[in-house]
């Protein structure tokens, strides 16, 4: 079936590679356990003809002697078997994991916005753990139960073939049963696993917002929608609950009905003297034995199907859709030149959307060292300007460039080594004070890391930490300011001293006291550099050499900082007076 589990699984087996010594033990521990299973039913049927015949001691001894032996045997297997697996279970899964976060750093922006973090937690944490088993030893241990069920009816065939014959048409019939049910489940545990993904990513949105929530009365309606999503997780847990519980109760009810005719059967051929007391109890024994791997495999294969659809959600995810990367193709390899750089945009037309065009026929040109401030209302196309600078996008038409060169055919690794962005949003990591400017680079030194922050204006804040540069920030750590946060930022360009520095509104978040405080900071940073300044404030803009005036995506001014501002026919002079 190209629907079927197995077959949406083996897209996994590529996660076990440069794993062979440990799948190949495994591959040898499985059967030797089966055939220890398939033994002792052997041995106790030798020890009770023994006993009833009369057998000296010595030989019961060790028939009892092997029979432990065996049960011991079959203890260090399945310790081993389960060790062995579990080691495999989290070395892929681990690889699995390092993928998807991998794919999920490399997304743009509109990526986020159709998978909130509460969902892409589910998949890349949720999905994988489901996996877990499944990458070790699931498919490995169906094919385990299916070999004892044939074990079992080999050895059945050699006690007495008239027992076999019970046994099995209602092992055949339970696995053409399973047979027809695989695949049934799968639609109805798509849905709970949806409805759990949104669940979470409802709860993470709604936690992040929760103050602002509850200081605008939002809060019952938050529970309300809240009860309502978990309704719906409810039910669609229900259904495939329901589904699946099916598998079982029938398995259980077709092993059961075996073990009363086998019973049955070995009575009545005992009674005839057809069959000897320890055959009859080792007929029982391996009737008992049959249940286990019937209700493992139905068991298995829930889980199989669990699995499978986790296996189709993680694919949906990777899948790109058309979406551009944010890190490049292998064939983008351009380097930017030494020294002082420049920057451009040339006819630029760009939009997130299909048909809605967030930018039309921008163009500007900055001379190295020569500083640009854009300006205009929210949602004419500022932050995009940035964007399309970093790399982070790429127009549909014309052309951005840096230092003479087409950002689209750039490593973006190289293009980010001499380019930096500021946004108005700072994200503070859960680590140390080094390591969040350094980004866990050790080839940084401690001296490196100082001179930054001295060159942000943060030393003395750094002073009054109770470990320096090992004191931990973020959350459920030290706290900090909107103003330190942004300095923060700073301090993280300053040790990096790119030749073109981009920033975002950077002091959207801040009050005009905490402001004023940021621009000396912010004029050292800018000393010399190329630099391109979305403010929202034009009267933030007054270092900038010129000013860039957007309405509607379209350029309606641009030229001369003091220029403009002096003209009471511009639009800039204008923003200004109005604030």
């Amino acid at each position: 079936m190209a629907g079927s589990p197995l077959r949406q699984l083996s897209v996994l087996i590529r996660y076990l590679r440069g794993e062979r010594p440990s799948v190949l033990l495994l591959a040898l521990l499985v059967p030797l356990g089966v055939g220890l299973q398939l033994v002792a039913p052997q041995m106790l049927r030798r020890f009770i003809d023994h006993t009833l015949t009369g057998s000296p001691a010595d030989l019961l001894l060790a028939v009892a002697a092997w029979y432990l032996t065996a049960a011991l045997g079959l203890l260090v297997v399945t310790v081993a078997s389960d060790a062995v697996a579990a080691r495999l279970a989290w070395r892929g899964t681990n690889r699995l994991r390092a993928d998807l976060v991998a794919h999920c750093l490399r997304r743009p922006s509109r990526f986020y916005q159709r998978h909130p973090p509460g969902e892409l937690l589910d998949r890349v944490d949720g999905d994988v753990t489901r996996l877990a088993a499944v990458m070790s030893a699931l498919v490995l241990e169906v094919l385990a139960q299916l070999l004892l069920v044939a074990g079992i009816l080999g050895a059945l065939f050699l006690l007495d073939w008239r027992l076999a014959l019970v046994f099995a048409p209602f092992a055949a019939g339970t696995l053409l049963l399973l047979r027809g049910l695989v695949g049934r489940a799968m639609p109805f545990v798509a849905a709970r696993q949806a409805s759990s993904a949104d669940l979470l990513g409802f709860l993470e949105e709604r936690l992040a917002g929760a103050q602002d929530l509850r200081t605008n009365g939002a809060a019952a309606h938050t529970l309300a929608d809240l009860e309502a999503r978990q309704d719906e997780l409810y039910r669609r847990a229900h259904r495939a609950a329901r589904v699946s519980v099916r598998w079982p109760a029938t398995v259980q009810s077709l092993s059961t009905v075996s073990v009363v005719l086998a019973l049955g059967v070995s009575v009545w051929l005992h009674d005839r003297g057809q069959l000897s007391t320890g055959t009859a109890f080792a007929c029982l024994s391996y009737a008992m034995l049959l249940r286990r791997p019937l209700l493992a495999v139905t068991t298995r294969f829930h889980d199989l199907e669990e699995a499978a659809v986790s296996v189709r959600r993680l694919t949906e995810l990777l899948r790109t859709d058309g979406e551009e990367e944010v890190d490049p193709a292998p064939s983008r390899t351009g380097r930017l030149p030494d020294g002082p750089l420049g920057a451009r945009l040339d006819g630029v037309f760009f939009g997130y959307d299909p048909g809605e065009p967030v930018l039309r026929d921008v163009s500007f040109r900055l001379r190295p060292g020569e500083r640009l401030g854009i300006v205009g209302r929210t949602g004419s196309g500022k932050s995009t300007v940035v964007r399309l600078l970093f790399g982070l996008q790429h127009p549909a038409r014309g052309t951005v460039s840096v230092g003479g060169a087409d950002v689209a055919g750039l490593d973006p690794r190289a293009l980010r080594r001499r380019v930096a962005l500021v946004t108005q949003e700072v994200q503070i990591l859960h680590a140390t004070l080094r390591d969040n400017l350094t980004f866990y680079d050790p080839s940084v030194d401690d001296g490196r890391v100082r001179a930054a922050l001295e060159e942000a204006g943060l030393t003395e804040w750094c002073r009054e930490l109770p470990d320096g540069l090992d004191t931990v920030l973020g959350t459920g750590a030290r706290g900090m300011s909107a103003g330190q946060e942004q300095l923060l930022a700073l301090a993280r360009v300053f040790l990096r001293d790119p030749a073109v520095v981009l920033m975002d509104e950077p002091t959207a978040r801040l009050d005009p006291h905490t402001e004023r405080l940021l621009m000396p900071a912010m004029e050292r940073l800018l000393e010399g550099r190329t630099a391109v300044v979305v403010q929202h404030r034009p009267h933030a803009l007054g270092s900038m050499h010129r000013v860039l005036v957007l309405d509607g995506g379209t350029v309606v001014e641009h030229g001369e900082q003091t220029t403009l501002a002096a003209d009471p026919t511009s639009r800039f002079h204008e923003l200004l007076r109005t604030g």
